[in-house]
C-alpha cells in the first residue's frame, strides 16, 4: 500500500504537495537554524505578541472559547514573565552569558536545534502553544499535523502577513516544516523521530505510546503532553455563595474541547454531607451545560460509536444513580453515590459525586493533571497539598481549565527545550 504523505508549509510557503519521504524538510528546517539563533529575545516575544493579536482577531470563529486566552498568552508581557521564570530568573540566559547568582559561573540557555511535534487533532490548539514555545526558545520545528490540519496550517500560514520592524513574517514561516504524515506510516516516522533533538507528543495513550516506542537519539529530549485525566472539587461554603456562576465555570470546562483534552474535569466532587445541595447543585450544571451549548459552544455531531457509549453510559446510571441530560447526546450531568473518579466518557458527560477522604488516597497516581477547585481559602493550600502528593499537576480556577500555562502537566516545557551552557566569570 503507498503511504499518503503531504508537504503543507515548507521554505516559508504554502506548499500542499504529496511527497514521498520528509528527508528533504529535515535539510530545509536546519537552514532557518542560525537565522533564528541570531534574533534577541525581546524582538521574538514582540513578534509574538503580534501573532496572539492576528489570531485572535483574524480566527475568533475558528479558535473557538480559547480566542482570548490565545492573545493574553501570547501577549508580550506575559511571555516575558513565564520565560524568566521557565529560565531560572532571566531570558537574555536566550541571547548571551548571564549571572544567575551563583559566584563562580556564567549561564547561557541554547536551543535544541530541532523540535519534532506531534499534534493531536481534537486539542489542535493547544499544539499550537508547544510550537510557540519552541520558537521563543529559538528551536525550529517539524510539525506532525492531524489529519484535520486546517487550522493549523491557516494560522501558521498567517505568519507571512506579520511583520514587525525586527522581524519579517516570510523569515519567522521558514522556521517551520508542516506535514501530514499516516499513522501507519512507519518509514517517515521514523525519520521524523530521528532527526527531533525535541520529541513533543499530544494525545491518548495509544499515540503516545507508538510516538515513545519510535527510535531516537539517546540526547533527544521528551516532552510528553497526556493522557492525563482531570477533576474538581468544590465546597459547600461556595456553593451556597455563588452555586450559578460556578456551574457556569464548570459547564465552560467540560464543554471545550469536549472533553477531549487532558485537562478537562470528568468527576466533580462536592465537599458537604448534605444530599440536598448536590442535588441542587446538579441541577445548577445542567442548566449551565444547556446553555454553554445553546450560546457559546455548540456541540459537534457525535459518531455512532460514541453515540452508543453515552447511550449506554446513561442507561447504565438511570439504573444506580440519576441521570440528567439533554433530549439529544449534547450534555449529561449524572449523580451517583460512588466513589473515586468516574470513567471518562468524554463528550460532555460530567459526573458529580460526594467528597469523601478516600477519594484523595484513590487518586495515588500521575494520570492526574487538572484538579479545579472552588473550597474555602482557609484549608485550600492544605487540601492541595494533600491531594497532588499523590497525583496532579495544577490546580486551577474554575472557567480556566483547559487555559494553556506554564508549567504544563508538572514541568517548565520551556526551560526543557534549551541546553545550559556554563563558563566561569
Amino acid at each position: 500500500m503507498i503511504q499518503l504523505t503531504k508537504l503543507l508549509i515548507s521554505k516559508g510557503e504554502f506548499v500542499n504537495s504529496e511527497v514521498t519521504t520528509i528527508e528533504e524538510s529535515v535539510k530545509v528546517i536546519q537552514n532557518s537554524r542560525e537565522w533564528l539563533h541570531s534574533q534577541k529575545i525581546d524582538d521574538i516575544l514582540e513578534y509574538v505578541e503580534m501573532i496572539g493579536k492576528h489570531w485572535s482577531n483574524n480566527f475568533e470563529n475558528k479558535i473557538g472559547a480559547n480566542s482570548s486566552h490565545v492573545k493574553n498568552f501570547l501577549s508580550k508581557s506575559y511571555l516575558e514573565k513565564k520565560l524568566d521564570i521557565a529560565l531560572h530568573g532571566d531570558r537574555h540566559s536566550l541571547d548571551n552569558f548571564v549571572d544567575l547568582g551563583d559566584s563562580e559561573l556564567l549561564f547561557h540557555a541554547q536551543p535544541r536545534g530541532v523540535a519534532c511535534h506531534w499534534i493531536a487533532g481534537n486539542v489542535d490548539i493547544l499544539g499550537i502553544f508547544s510550537a510557540i514555545q519552541s520558537l521563543l526558545t529559538k528551536n525550529v520545528s517539524i510539525i506532525k499535523a492531524p489529519s484535520n490540519y486546517t487550522l493549523l496550517v491557516d494560522l501558521l500560514t498567517s505568519l507571512e502577513n506579520i511583520n514587525t520592524e525586527k522581524i519579517s513574517g516570510k523569515k519567522m514561516l521558514e522556521c517551520f516544516e508542516v506535514l501530514y504524515i499516516e499513522q501507519n506510516d512507519e518509514k517517515n516516522q521514523k525519520i521524523l523521530s530521528d532527526s527531533a533533538d525535541i520529541r513533543i507528543a499530544w494525545g491518548g495513550a495509544d499515540a503516545i505510546k507508538s510516538i515513545t516506542a519510535l527510535p531516537k537519539s539517546p540526547f533527544t529530549e521528551d516532552i510528553i503532553y497526556g493522557p492525563k485525566y482531570s477533576y474538581v472539587i468544590i465546597d459547600e461554603k461556595s456553593i451556597q455563595k455563588q452555586q450559578t456562576q460556578i456551574a457556569q465555570k464548570i459547564a465552560l470546562d467540560v464543554s471545550t474541547f469536549d472533553q477531549y483534552a487532558c485537562s478537562s474535569p470528568h468527576t466533580v466532587f462536592v465537599k458537604t454531607k448534605d444530599p440536598k445541595i448536590i442535588s441542587s447543585f446538579s441541577d445548577a450544571l445542567s442548566q449551565a451545560m444547556d446553555d454553554v451549548e445553546r450560546i457559546l459552544l455548540p456541540k459537534q455531531k457525535e459518531t455512532e460509536e460514541k453515540s452508543k457509549e453515552i447511550i449506554s453510559t446513561r442507561s447504565e446510571y438511570e439504573i444506580k444513580g440519576k441521570v440528567i441530560s439533554s433530549k439529544n447526546l449534547n450534555w449529561t450531568v449524572i449523580v451517583s453515590d460512588e466513589e473515586g473518579l468516574a470513567q471518562p466518557t468524554f463528550s460532555r458527560v460530567i459526573h458529580v459525586r460526594q467528597f469523601k477522604d478516600n477519594n484523595v488516597i484513590l487518586n495515588d497516581n500521575r494520570k492526574i493533571q487538572s484538579i479545579g477547585l472552588s473550597v474555602d481559602d482557609t484549608d485550600r493550600f492544605q487540601l492541595i497539598d494533600k491531594i497532588t502528593f499523590f497525583g496532579g499537576d495544577r490546580c486551577p480556577s474554575l472557567g480556566k481549565m483547559s487555559f494553556f500555562d506554564s508549567p504544563w502537566d508538572g514541568m517548565f516545557g520551556m526551560d526543557r527545550m534549551v541546553r545550559w551552557i556554563t563558563t566561569y566569570k
